[in-house]
């Protein structure tokens, strides 16, 4: 159960969102948006600082001056880049961000956001803070500032949430921050469901958001996208759902309302590539879809049971075919050498590859290898970790029946002198930048299939 707020005590709250990379975008941060949202909607006083919009460390140590918080929340997006080419780990910046929080302020810093849920324990140890929410932080969060400003300090340190069954609290935050991520690429975020019922081995979704879907209203999201479009200055919007083609097929609901609504504003989300039918993406189109990225994932039959898809490559091909009939950019993401990869899928899933036409392909090489997945438990099996290992730093899953540096030839050999075809995929990040620089707006690999037909 989400524990309610017991008493009318205002605490006086601050948000950071701690992330700072801006590759290959900045991304909104729409989990602080619903946090803050949710604080003042429980009649809490709540600000936000955003480490990319407000001016990183300096900023925050100015912002801070002379400031009083019950509680200080710190949200942490992303362990690390996830990709072995270019494994940068991005919990140095937080470790600065909570110091200059201590040297500034006596005050309860409570940890949460994605990163934070899938490894709790060692972010608390690490970051030697008062208090962490695992999970949805909405309902805990208000509850844990009213316990603070009423001079309760629960014992407990660590609290996980019960995905909750209402709806979405109202988003919030500044029109100087949503103006940072329009500036710098156009694009801002909305959800619209929660939770995957997939059992992907590599995936930390089931853990973050759980594995049942709950969805939020069709006409509401419609009307927070025209909101973001008339008040933020959206130009493009991403749906951060696990996945957006929900077996249900509430997604249709969503695109009936922002037909409904007419909506302009052009927008991408993530799909699973599997039964998507024709008058499915006619009506996704009709309702704005510009691009779909396609969490393919491996790209033979033998990988994709290795990493438990549950679909095989003849669906990907059916789904893609017909993306391909009705003019939708899309892109496939993929990665080798997971389990049951060796020289035989290797060559079968590059050949593959070469059947997904007219489409961008972003390669990955390795699993990063995340706790309380199915890829973790394959790790320990196979011998590529020890079960006590620590993971906050980034290791990758490899299969033991073919080397890294074999599969990273072929890739490198098969993808050569493609602009369509992207290993390692962080040398695409320079090119986005630039483009936004240029005023393109949009996930922009998308940009390189219009070149490819002019």
């Amino acid at each position: 159960m989400v524990r309610q707020v017991r008493n009318n005590k205002e605490a006086m709250c601050l948000i950071i969102s701690t992330n700072q990379v801006v590759t290959p975008y900045p991304v909104y941060p729409l989990g602080a948006a619903y946090i803050v949202g949710a604080l003042k909607d429980q009649g809490h006083q709540a600000h936000h600082f955003d480490m990319l919009a407000d001016g990183g460390l300096a900023g925050l140590d100015g912002f801070l001056a002379g400031k009083k918080f019950h509680l200080v929340g710190v949200s942490i997006r992303n362990l690390d880049s996830v990709d072995s080419a270019d494994p940068k780990g991005y919990l140095g910046d937080v470790i600065e961000t909570v110091e200059c929080v201590r040297k500034k302020l006596d005050t309860v810093v409570v940890l949460g956001g994605p990163a934070f849920s899938i490894m709790p324990a060692d972010l608390m140890d690490l970051l030697q803070a008062d208090y962490g929410v695992a999970g949805e932080g909405e309902g805990l969060l208000p509850w844990l500032a009213s316990e603070l400003a009423a001079g309760r300090r629960p014992e407990k340190k660590i609290f996980t949430s019960t995905p909750e069954k209402g709806g979405w609290r109202p988003s919030d935050l500044s029109s100087s921050t949503a103006r940072y991520y329009t500036n710098h690429g156009g694009m801002l975020n909305v959800q619209t469901k929660r939770g995957c019922p997939y059992g992907c081995s590599y995936c930390s979704y089931p853990t973050i958001e759980g594995r049942k879907i709950r969805y939020r209203d069709p006409h509401e999201v419609a009307d927070e996208v025209i909101r973001l479009q008339r008040h933020s200055g959206a130009q493009y919007i991403f749906f951060t759902d696990s996945f957006f083609n929900d077996p249900d097929g509430k997604f249709l609901k969503v695109a009936e309302a922002l037909i409904q609504k007419k909506n302009t504003l052009p927008w991408c989300a993530f799909f699973r590539p599997h039964k998507i039918t024709t008058d499915e993406l006619r009506l996704l189109k009709r309702a704005g879809l510009a691009a779909m990225e396609l969490g393919t994932d491996a790209a033979t039959d033998e990988t994709l049971e290795g990493i438990q898809k549950k679909f095989r490559f003849d669906d990907v091909l059916q789904v893609h075919e017909r993306i391909i009939k009705e003019d939708i950019p899309c892109a496939h993401f993929i990665m080798f050498g997971g389990p049951n990869e060796n020289e035989t899928t290797l060559h079968r899933g590059l050949k593959n590859i070469e059947k997904l036409t007219n489409s961008v392909v972003f390669s990955f090489i390795g699993i990063r290898i995340l706790p309380g997945t199915g890829i973790f438990d394959r790790a320990v099996a196979d011998a590529v970790i020890d079960i006590d290992e620590p993971l906050l730093a980034p290791k990758f899953y490899y299969s033991p029946e073919i080397s890294r540096e074999k599969i990273e030839q072929s890739v490198q050999l098969s993808f050569d002198g493609r602009m369509d075809r992207i290993y390692p995929c962080h040398e695409f990040d320079d090119r986005i930048a630039m483009l936004h620089k240029m005023g393109h707006v949009g996930p922009l690999w998308d940009l390189i299939l219009r070149k490819g037909r002019r």
